[in-house]
């Protein structure tokens, strides 16, 4: 299932307004467990993981760690002579 615009927007406002009550120290692994029960219940964050992507900072950084493949960007600091 994909999800809209619409739908990563309400998730990402969401987690704004619940991240000021979290202590700094405990934001990543929230985040995470938030993105994780979306990732379970709702959508697979893999397949739209790039749309997530600039919502917030604590986001970005747990689906770049979780959701994204990084094997399609093996080659992306290599010099053409290279590939």
């Amino acid at each position: 299932m994909k999800m809209t615009d619409t739908d990563i927007e309400v998730y990402a406002d969401l987690w704004m307004a619940l991240k000021p009550y979290l202590n700094l120290k405990d934001r990543d692994s929230a985040c995470e467990k938030f993105l994780s029960v979306i990732n379970e219940s709702v959508c697979e964050l893999s397949e739209v993981a790039d749309e997530w992507v600039g919502f917030d900072g604590t986001i970005d950084k747990a689906i770049r760690n979780n959701y994204i493949d990084h094997d399609k960007f093996t080659d992306y600091d290599a010099d053409e002579d290279d590939v």
